[in-house]
């Protein structure tokens, strides 16, 4: 009995370190993208934010080739996430901003993910993930 409550106590614990492991984008870029473009942070956390209001965060990124960089697409699987990124060529040594908003209209924890695709690899894409917490829904106040 003793053995069972411990191998139950270990399963548990598995299951919730996979957990907290699941939300969270490998730090590693194996695309060819890696050594091209070089991203300040592919995972931002907004924190809680207030039911309706849209939250907006910028992804940054440098290009440390020697070819000029091309943010070809942004795309996202739902329409509650929309990316918003300058279409002109990112010159080697320079920087860009890709702004990423999640429109908030849904109460609790999100984790949104976007993926890019560049001219340095059309095909496999980086992803960026937007994460944090829409809080309730405020009560409609009654006209007593």
């Amino acid at each position: 009995m003793k053995h069972i409550f411990k191998l139950s106590l270990l399963i548990l614990n598995l299951f919730m370190i996979s957990e907290l492991s699941a939300q969270t984008l490998k730090s590693v870029d194996n695309s060819q993208n890696a050594g091209k473009v070089e991203w300040t942070d592919r995972q931002v956390t907004t924190g809680s934010v207030p039911f309706g209001a849209p939250v907006t965060r910028e992804f940054r990124f440098k290009n440390i080739s020697s070819e000029n960089l091309l943010i070809l697409q942004v795309k996202s699987s739902c329409h509650c996430t929309v990316a918003e990124w300058d279409r002109n060529p990112v010159a080697p040594g320079q920087t860009g901003v890709i702004k990423i908003s999640y429109d908030g209209q849904k109460e609790g924890d999100f984790y949104r993910i976007v993926s890019v695709i560049t001219n340095f690899d059309s095909m496999q894409s980086v992803p960026l993930a937007l994460v944090g917490k829409v809080d309730k829904k405020p009560e409609a106040a009654t006209g007593n």
